[in-house]
């Protein structure tokens, strides 16, 4: 079951699992749905960093790197946020999240009511919606004509702190 969760007067969201890992300090991460193997070892070794220090990480966990990034977190037990793209009521959530929801390790959550399927547009929502959400954030590789370099800039030039583990 889903709830209803307002923040700080800036955003309403609904969401499951553990409301209270929206008030640590949340590391955004991001990684473009094809990397090259540098970013895929140096992300793997920063979500073995985080997990070991049970640093609360927030992201949309979609490309194949976030989602094997969000595997380790999860194996470490680590607090992590995961948004969706669409309604979190509607979602059917994998299984291998119900153990990390119910001992309160996990929240989900959206800013979204209503969405038919992931679109472009829906995406970089769900990804401003995270980075609004974050204390920091880390990209492990943004290809350089895709849209997360894109929103990269615009992050950048909002005066966001954005870290890259690979060099462009």
């Amino acid at each position: 079951m889903s709830a209803l969760w307002h923040l700080q007067g800036r955003e309403l969201l609904t969401g499951r699992g553990a409301r209270a890992l929206l008030d640590l300090e949340l590391t955004a991460f991001f990684a473009s749905r094809q990397c090259p193997g540098t970013a895929i070892r140096a992300a793997m070794d920063w979500a073995l960093q985080q997990a070991s220090a049970k640093r609360a990480i927030i992201s949309g966990f979609h490309s194949p790197l976030e989602q094997s990034v969000l595997t380790v977190l999860m194996a470490a037990g680590s607090p992590t946020v995961v948004v969706l793209a669409r309604p979190v009521q509607d979602a059917k959530l994998p299984p291998e999240w119900h153990d990390p929801l119910a001992h309160r390790r996990m929240a989900v959550i959206s800013g979204v009511d209503k969405a038919d399927r992931l679109t472009q547009q829906s995406a970089t929502e769900r990804n401003a919606l995270v980075v609004r959400l974050a204390h920091s954030v880390v990209v492990a590789h943004a290809s350089p004509t895709g849209s997360l370099a894109a929103q990269m800039a615009q992050w950048r030039q909002e005066g966001r702190r954005v870290a890259q583990l690979v060099a462009p």
